[in-house]
Parts: structure tokens; C-alpha cells; sequence
């Protein structure tokens, strides 16, 4: 019986646990799961494997952004040593996410303009704080809670800006840069990001266990980021301060991409599932009125 309570006494609650409603945003399966060898790859900080196609597709933009004119597909598979037929099918991946545009007469490429909105990112976030202020002081306002936006910088997590309620908590978060599978700033973004960006986060920082509830295994990662995309918002369950709790969502830029999450932290209680099934709300709106502004 002791050993029942013990462990019921550290569950940790997940979306599912605090509403059995979905997200509008289909994206469930975006990160289906994990590639073979993805796991081991993630727990080696040193690994110096590289990816194939990646390189290639990497090339072929260093090609496309150094040429003076627009490039027919023969003059770029000679100019980076690829097959004709490996050379049409990675500019047609690049194409279609934005990175290499096309002329249909004559048939030639050029750099598309995803590659400077990716490149514009990091000062747009900047910009972030500005946007989002408001709409931090007004949830911090209406929860009485600690109000966070982040964002990641490279494969560490930072804390943009931090407004605070009336009860609000202000626990020091100097060790967030490695918390990223701890908090629900974090995990918030790590669930939309691509595979190879949440095995670099985790090969840089691995899993350190703050608490006993910190997830610590990669397994237990991929399981709880695929209830956020599920559910769309993350919950922090004494998962980085053993006496707080936290629920969060993502931001979105204009063209959809993730640039950073608001969440909300508050002292743990008995019954937390009830107060964070109205906080996620909270969150959700102010998510959605702060992404609307990036746009």
C-alpha cells in the first residue's frame, strides 16, 4: 500500500490528464516516431556523424546563393558533382519548403526567400518581447502568476521577459538554458521543432533530472511532446522546482514557424489539474493574440 501511494504520489500530469480536448492544428503526426538510431545519435555530445542528404541540399543553396544568374538543373548537378535525377529531387524538397525558387522559361533555379525569413528569426524575437509585453502584464494581471515568454538561442533556452501577478513566484532560473525537457516553456517548442533540432538540444544538454518527476529518458520525451502536439499547450508538473507548476504554449511567426511560447508558473498544490485546465485557456488566448501580432 505505501508503495502505491508513493508512486500515484509521483505521477506527473500531462495534457490528457488536464482536458481530453485536441488542438485545432492537425500536426499530430508531424514527428511521427522516432527514426531508428535517432535515440542513440542524441546521447552521443561528440558524434560527428553527418547526413548525406542534408549536405547535398546544403551545397546545393551555397551554389545557388554564390551564382550572378539564375542556374538550369544540368548546371547545378555539374557545379555540385551530383546525379541529374539526386539534383532534381533535393531541389524539388527545397522548392517546396521555400528555399530555392524557379523559373518555368527558361527552366532555371535561384534562391527562394525562406532562407532570409529563417535569417531575419533571431532579430525578430527581439521584437517579440515588444509585441508580447502587453499581453504578458494583461495574463499576469488576470492569473495573479508568473507571466514567462521564451524563446530558444541556439539549443539553450532563454527567458525573453518575465511579468509578475499578484502571487507570482520568482524562483531563481539560472540552470533554464538546459531545461528545455523541464519546463513547459520549453517543451512547448521542443514538441513542433524537427527531429535533428530536439536531438541536437538534447545531445548539447542532455536530460538532467532536477526533481524526481523530470523526465530523464528519451523514450518518456517523445511520448509527452506527442501529447502537447495532441492537446497544443505543455504542462510543467514540479518537473524543475519542486514546488511549481506551470502550463504553456507556442508562438507562431506569420508563415507558421514556431519563434517562441508563453507560460504561466505558479505554486503546486493538491488539486493542480483544475486550476491548470482554466490556465491553459488563459494561455492559449494570450498565445494566439500575441502570434497574431507577428503575423
Amino acid at each position: 500500500m505505501a508503495q502505491d501511494i508513493e508512486i500515484a504520489s509521483a505521477h506527473r500530469l500531462e495534457p490528457a490528464d488536464i482536458t481530453a480536448d485536441r488542438t485545432k492544428v492537425s500536426m499530430e503526426d508531424a514527428h511521427a516516431p522516432v527514426a531508428p538510431g535517432w535515440e542513440a545519435a542524441a546521447e552521443k555530445p561528440g558524434d560527428q556523424t553527418t547526413v548525406q542528404a542534408v549536405d547535398r541540399a546544403i551545397n546545393l543553396i551555397e551554389v545557388l546563393a554564390e551564382a550572378k544568374q539564375e542556374l538550369r538543373l544540368q548546371d547545378i548537378a555539374r557545379m555540385t558533382g551530383l546525379k541529374v535525377s539526386t539534383c532534381h529531387h533535393l531541389l524539388n524538397t527545397l522548392l517546396r519548403r521555400g528555399y530555392v525558387a524557379k523559373l518555368d522559361k527558361p527552366r532555371a533555379y535561384f534562391l527562394g526567400p525562406r532562407l532570409s525569413e529563417v535569417a531575419s528569426m533571431r532579430g525578430a524575437r527581439f521584437d517579440l518581447v515588444r509585441a508580447a509585453r502587453p499581453f504578458l502584464e494583461k495574463l499576469a494581471e488576470e492569473t495573479g502568476a508568473t507571466v514567462r515568454l521564451a524563446a530558444f538561442e541556439d539549443t539553450d533556452l532563454a527567458v525573453l521577459c518575465e511579468v509578475t501577478g499578484r502571487a507570482a513566484l520568482r524562483p531563481e532560473r539560472s540552470e533554464i538554458v538546459s531545461a528545455a525537457h523541464a519546463t513547459a516553456l520549453g517543451k512547448a517548442i521542443l514538441a513542433w521543432l524537427p527531429e535533428p533540432e530536439i536531438a541536437r538540444v538534447v545531445a548539447d544538454h542532455g536530460l538532467p533530472g532536477f526533481t524526481e518527476r523530470t523526465i530523464t529518458s528519451l523514450g518518456e520525451l517523445v511520448e509527452s511532446l506527442r501529447q502537447i502536439r495532441r492537446h497544443g499547450f505543455a504542462v510543467e508538473d514540479r518537473e524543475f522546482r519542486e514546488r511549481e507548476v506551470a502550463v504553456a504554449c507556442v508562438i507562431r511567426e506569420k508563415a507558421g514557424a514556431v519563434i517562441g511560447s508563453v507560460g504561466v508558473a505558479l505554486s503546486a498544490s493538491d488539486d493542480d489539474a483544475p486550476q491548470l485546465q482554466r490556465l491553459q485557456l488563459q494561455v492559449n488566448k494570450a498565445a494566439r493574440e500575441i502570434s497574431s501580432v507577428c503575423r
